[in-house]
């Protein structure tokens, strides 16, 4: 009989704490033990960002950032920083966790009662859940500090919205290597995969999203990479093609062109190719050998 009456008053407590805004998400002294607050929360909302992360905010930025509330509880000399960051959507945060986390990215079956997207280490816990990226730092890597770590982040997460976690991945084929998923959605995340062009040069606007992913033949085997890149119709993907294709960085060279598609070797001396059918520009990236001058 205590089980609904505890339920119903957590629902009832997240409730308050979004009405409240993002620092009522946040944890209380009372259920951390020793575990105090050091300080008053900070926020950071949009440009802003800036002040917190030095010279990183623009990927923020660009996949679609709201809110950063800052917090660091201590415990006499250890301490954890707690990061929550409000995105403009689920897609938005699962982005920056790829980002961050890279091939470092767990399974969920790893973390019972975290979310699908949890990245977790002795000293660091990240998770992405609905729109909110939670990172937790601590400054000690002991047994004592990691129970900490992982106490604060499920008090976090169990006040965080709940809905059906994105799945970019089923975009691409299968047979991608585990850790190499990216989600695009401007010039910056596509820049550490490739520099097609300045800008952004795929038209992606922060709004239409492109995923990626390596593949490999074989084991051990050099990886090649596949970019798909979602427009709402094929008119806009027509129109994102002739921009990429008349922007093109100078080290890139064409080698030969098809009806809304093109084969050509990068600056590192790879090859690749880009095909628009539809709705959808294909990129295949870091190719060993040339392709088909004329592809389809």
């Amino acid at each position: 009989m205590r089980r609904p009456a505890v339920a119903l008053f957590l629902i009832v407590l997240c409730a308050r704490a979004f009405e409240a805004g993002d620092t009522a998400l946040l944890p209380s002294s009372e259920s951390l033990g020793g575990w105090k607050p050091a300080a008053p929360a900070r926020v950071f909302t949009g440009s802003a960002l800036y002040g917190h992360i030095d010279g990183g905010a623009e990927i923020f930025l660009e996949f679609g950032f709201e809110e950063l509330t800052v917090q660091r509880y201590a415990d006499g000399p250890r301490s954890i920083d707690v990061e929550l960051y409000r995105m403009t959507d689920p897609t938005a945060a699962l982005g920056i966790y790829l980002e961050r986390c890279g091939n470092r990215c767990e399974a969920p079956a790893a973390h019972r009662g975290f979310p699908t997207y949890t990245s977790l280490g002795r000293s660091q816990l990240m998770a992405a859940q609905d729109r909110f990226l939670v990172i937790l730092t601590a400054n000690a890597s002991d047994p004592q500090t990691t129970v900490a770590l992982s106490t604060l982040a499920s008090d976090v997460v169990r006040c965080l919205p709940t809905g059906p976690a994105p799945d970019p991945g089923k975009r691409l084929p299968p047979g991608w290597v585990a850790g190499s998923l990216r989600v695009i959605r401007g010039p910056l995340a596509l820049q550490a995969i490739i520099t097609l062009g300045d800008a952004d040069v795929l038209q992606l606007r922060g709004s239409r999203t492109a995923v990626a992913a390596d593949y490999a033949a074989a084991p051990g085997q050099a990886t090649c990479t596949m970019v798909l890149a979602d427009y709402p119709d094929q008119a806009a993907a027509s129109s994102a093609f002739a921009h990429l294709r008349g922007n093109l960085d100078p080290e890139i060279k064409v080698l030969g062109e098809g009806q809304e598609s093109f084969v050509f070797r990068d600056y590192s001396g790879k090859f690749g190719s880009a095909v628009a059918i539809g709705g959808r520009i294909t990129l295949r990236l870091n190719l060993a050998s040339e392709p088909p001058r004329t592809v389809r």
